[in-house]
């Protein structure tokens, strides 16, 4: 197939280095309860046996955290299933796409692992176009077709299909410095469940 999305001097091929944050569960402080105020009733007066009333201040429950990988992915794309699969699929190629055009590289972060070699080499792509300052200025990828064609207790696959668009590369002026290609092809994606789907490789279909 035709290269991926093509950043400054076409080069879609560099390391990946970016960790996810992970999000603290932030539990809630409670002031001290000085308990209730002693009062010494006055000598001529009879003590009343009525018990005393203790107001309890209630605990709060520590916040609830939400996984930032799990919150960016689609309801579709989050289930074990061989639709998921296939949904999370085109997801990733659709934050990719938005990565390069955005040159957000944090879109991509956590959806693969660095098994995928090209995965990690597309993310230092538009790590690249982000700290030159430049991006896509259009849409350079779409994706026609995903389809789960492997899915097993061992192994899961799915098949990509996209296309590729000749737009601008342009810089923080609006100024053209390069062109991507325009093309078509296919991926298989190999992808495994940990809470949520993740890519461990891309390739070209057998």
């Amino acid at each position: 197939m035709t290269a991926a999305a093509t950043p400054h001097r076409h080069r879609t091929l560099l390391p990946y280095a970016a960790a996810l944050i992970a999000v603290a569960t932030l539990g809630a402080c409670t002031g001290r309860d000085p308990g209730p105020s002693r009062t010494t009733p006055p000598a001529s007066t009879t003590t009343s046996a009525s018990p005393t009333t203790t107001t309890t201040t209630p605990v709060p429950s520590p916040t609830t955290s939400v996984d930032p990988v799990i919150a960016k992915i689609p309801a579709n794309a989050r289930p074990e299933t061989q639709a998921g699969a296939a949904a999370f699929s085109e997801f990733y190629f659709e934050q990719l796409n938005r990565s390069f055009k955005d040159a957000s590289p944090e879109l991509l972060e956590g959806l693969f692992e660095s098994s995928c070699k090209i995965c990690v080499d597309l993310h230092k792509s538009a790590s690249e176009l982000k700290a030159a300052s430049q991006h896509h200025d259009g849409d350079t990828l779409k994706v026609t077709f995903s389809s789960a064609t492997i899915f097993n207790s061992r192994q899961r696959q799915v098949l990509v299909k996209l296309d590729q668009f000749a737009v601008p590369i342009v810089d923080s002026h609006g100024k053209r410095v390069d062109t991507t290609k325009a093309g078509s092809g296919a991926f298989v994606a190999v992808v495994t469940y940990k809470d949520h789907w993740v890519i461990t490789d891309l390739g070209r279909p057998s």
